[in-house]
C-alpha cells in the first residue's frame, strides 16, 4: 500500500502549481485503479483545514472530504501516537503531524509519498518505509 501525505493530496485536489496538480492526478489515481492508495483520518482532519485555509467553497470542501471518506481512510490509536512520539523526540516536536502520519503509514504501508522534504529526510533513516519525494528534486 501507498500512504498519502496531506500535501500531496492538497496537490490532488485543487490546482496551486499545474505540473505537481498534473503529476499528483496522474500518480493517485493510478494507485486507486491499482488498489494502492492508503489515507488515515488523521489525513481528512489535515484537508478539511487546509482547504478551509485556502478559502475553498464549503461546498466544493464537503465534496472532497466524502470523497475521500470513500476510501476508508484508516484509524489510529495509542500505539501509533507512542510511536509517533518517539520520531518526534529523534527530530524534534515541531512536526508531530508528520511523525503522526509516518507511524500510521508504518502500520499498514511500504511506500510513503511526500512534497514535505524538509522534514522527511530526517525521518527517513528511522523507519522501513520508502518514502518518496513527490517531487522528485531530492532523492
Amino acid at each position: 500500500m501507498d500512504y498519502i501525505d496531506t500535501d500531496v493530496l492538497v496537490h490532488f485536489l485543487i490546482t496551486q502549481d499545474p505540473v505537481w496538480h498534473l503529476k499528483a492526478v496522474d500518480t493517485i489515481n493510478e494507485m486507486i485503479i491499482e488498489d494502492r492508495f492508503f489515507i488515515s483520518w488523521l489525513t481528512i482532519q489535515e484537508i478539511a483545514f487546509v482547504l478551509g485555509k485556502l478559502n475553498q467553497p464549503n461546498s466544493f470542501i464537503q465534496l472532497k472530504l466524502n470523497s475521500l471518506i470513500e476510501n476508508n481512510p484508516v484509524q489510529y490509536g495509542v500505539f501509533e501516537v507512542k510511536r509517533a512520539m518517539a520520531l518526534a523526540e529523534i527530530v524534534g516536536f515541531k512536526n508531530f503531524n508528520d511523525c503522526l502520519h509516518l507511524a500510521i503509514a508504518e502500520q499498514h504501508c511500504t511506500n510513503f509519498y511526500t512534497c514535505n522534504y524538509k522534514d522527511f529526510k530526517n525521518l527517513k533513516e528511522h523507519t522501513l518505509l520508502n518514502i518518496h519525494f513527490f517531487n522528485n528534486q531530492r532523492a
